[in-house]
């Protein structure tokens, strides 16, 4: 009889926030949050994680806090330099992380944005805009259907929740050696 291998990438989310110290549960409470505020939280997991993989990938807990120190999506000397030298995540989640990298410093270094709607800029892009979008943030499908886009132009907060579950969940596996 053959065995089921399959891996669910939400199971793993737990697991990760276990190893990063922080409440389980935490992320799944994003998903109520408001745009700004998920976008600035996300971002900071997300961080803390490749920090995390990146210490186990060299397998030194010394390196912990300077891996924190790195700015997270500098590709030529931040921790995004490393993860893509070491082929430690694919085109999917490097994209995702450098993507939600630039909207969290739009965001962050104006304290007017604390009202930000990303449903609104949203509903202002043009066709090529959106598609951009959508490759930017899409970790859910490699085709992207109209169940897809329309996620991505009705809930594109509900989408960029998937799609960091998604990048979480390649990185705890990564760190774990499970893929």
């Amino acid at each position: 009889m053959k065995q089921d291998r399959s891996i669910s990438i939400a199971d793993q989310i737990p697991k990760l926030e276990e190893t990063l110290g922080i409440e389980v549960g935490f992320f799944n409470k994003l998903s109520d949050e408001e745009d700004w505020a998920l976008i600035i939280k996300l971002h900071a997991l997300i961080e803390s994680a490749v920090s995390e993989l990146l210490t186990a990938a060299f397998n030194n807990t010394s390196l912990k806090d300077t891996f924190s120190m790195l700015e997270l999506s500098n590709k030529r000397t931040g921790k995004m330099a490393f993860i893509n030298a070491l082929g430690l995540l694919g085109d999917a989640e490097r994209r995702y992380i450098s993507s939600l990298s630039e909207l969290r410093n739009k965001l962050v270094h104006n304290i007017k944005n604390v009202n930000y709607q990303l449903h609104e800029e949203v509903e202002k892009m043009d066709k090529q805009q959106f598609q951009r979008f959508v490759h930017n943030y899409n970790t859910l499908a490699t085709d992207v259907d109209d169940n897809i886009r329309n996620l991505f132009r009705h809930d594109p907060c509900q989408a960029l929740w998937y799609g960091g579950m998604s990048v979480l969940g390649m990185i705890y596996l990564k760190h774990k050696g499970q893929v």
